[in-house]
């Protein structure tokens, strides 16, 4: 069975970027978009809608960003236990304030670099999602 993860980004080209990367995987996944908080929030409310095995939350996002998402996915039954990975071109690592604090699973500072794009996501796939959808052993790179 795929391991359905689900992306909120306002920016169209870097959900490309990560779908294309997705793709390239040798992981058995099926991509969900939503292109702000208030979509991915009506569509996880939604009753008919099958709850993602894992989620990546851009932080800046106009009128809700990633901050108010998380708390509001949260909010969800039956959403705690899907872990949520934030992630940022900003480099949260300097502020000394993490995601991690506030609910999500980890953090991933975007990449410009398509091969590190792939790397990281199977890395944070195998590590939160360990058997699903995975047509290799389980490894870390």
């Amino acid at each position: 069975m795929a391991t359905t993860v689900l992306l909120i980004d306002d920016d169209e080209d870097d959900a490309h970027f990560f779908s294309e990367a997705l793709d390239q995987l040798p992981l058995d996944t099926a991509f969900e978009y939503c292109s702000s908080g208030e979509q991915a929030l009506q569509k996880l409310m939604h009753k008919e809608f099958r709850f993602p095995d894992i989620i990546f939350l851009d932080l800046n996002m106009p009128v809700v960003n990633g901050w108010e998402c998380l708390r509001e996915i949260k909010k969800i039954a039956g959403m705690q236990q899907i872990p949520i990975i934030m992630y940022s071109t900003a480099d949260l690592n300097k502020s000394g304030f993490s995601p991690v604090d506030v609910g999500a699973a980890a953090f991933y500072q975007k990449s410009n670099s398509f091969r590190e794009l792939k790397t990281s996501l199977e890395n944070l796939l195998r590590i939160f999602c360990p058997g699903g959808g995975s047509s290799l052993t389980s490894r870390l790179l």
